[in-house]
């Protein structure tokens, strides 16, 4: 379900680009999901620990990259596009574990890494003049894959010594600070529809302080291997619910760019997660 919602997002999100800068938006959806974190964290604020303040500092500096990358790109592409590039910061966490960590995966991932770089450039290149032309939007979208694959990171090294939901709060908070400041810098405030504080409350309260909430919760049952095989699910839906909402189809090289992306995906996530079992056992 967490899944599912998270695919629901690009279609609300792109819905309102038309009509609001995408940084002021993200300004006010973090703004609100602060707000709503830190009702729920009330009695808890005045114990912060160190590692709480400072990882989520850390973990959001890389969550606001991600999200400005993400939301500014979906202006000039399209939100199914979307879901399959930031989709690849599934991929892109055992490589960069193995950089940064000296974790070496399994050879196997350096394969299924390639597909998917295929894939992407299937669904992002355009081949029509003659050359390889790389939307602008796509690459920011790339960017944003390759912040939240290091918040991936960033949040295994934080997350073992601190609370779930004041790590987040953090988090969220440090998101939307960035994101006023890059707003009044670059761009002008505009008023908000009607449609755009709904899109903004549904983000906030159930595609972010839900989602996570799931998230924390689903965790205590399912393995961080399974879940991640489950998240994968994520540009699937996207790609439905931009079909569904936004009337948004893929042409045919990008059905086959997704099909490798999400074959990189998967077998990626199989091959890391078989590698793990023999430490489990």
């Amino acid at each position: 379900m967490v899944t599912l919602i998270w695919g629901t997002t690009f279609s609300v999100t792109k819905s309102s680009l038309d009509s609001v800068p995408p940084l002021y938006f993200l300004a006010w959806r973090f703004s609100l999901a602060a707000l709503g974190l830190v009702f729920l964290n009330l009695r808890h604020i005045p114990s912060i620990t160190r590692d709480e303040l400072i990882g989520g500092i850390i973990s959001g500096a890389s969550m606001a990259i991600g999200y400005i990358a993400q939301t500014v790109g979906m202006v000039y592409s399209t939100a199914a596009k979307a879901g399959f590039i930031t989709g690849l910061a599934v991929v892109l966490v055992p490589l960069f574990g193995a950089v940064f960590f000296r974790r070496r995966p399994h050879f196997a991932v350096y394969i299924f890494a390639a597909v998917a770089a295929v894939g992407l450039a299937l669904l992002s290149l355009d081949f029509s003049a003659g050359f390889f032309v790389f939307n602008q939007g796509d690459l920011s979208l790339f960017i944003c894959a390759v912040a939240f694959a290091v918040n991936i990171l960033n949040l295994g090294k934080y997350a073992p010594r601190c609370r779930v939901l004041m790590l987040t709060l953090v988090q969220v908070a440090f998101t939307g600070i960035a994101c006023w400041a890059a707003s009044l810098l670059l761009e002008e405030p505009v008023s908000l529809a009607g449609p755009v504080w709904a899109g903004l409350l549904y983000l906030a309260i159930v595609g972010t302080i839900l989602t996570t909430a799931g998230q924390t919760w689903g965790q205590r049952l399912v393995s961080p291997e399974r879940a991640a095989l489950v998240f994968t699910l994520e540009p699937v839906f996207a790609a439905v619910f931009a079909f569904i909402l936004l009337g948004e189809k893929l042409p045919p090289l990008g059905f086959v760019g997704s099909g490798l992306i999400m074959a990189g995906i998967i077998g990626a996530e199989l091959v890391t997660r078989r590698g793990k079992q023999p430490e489990i056992e």
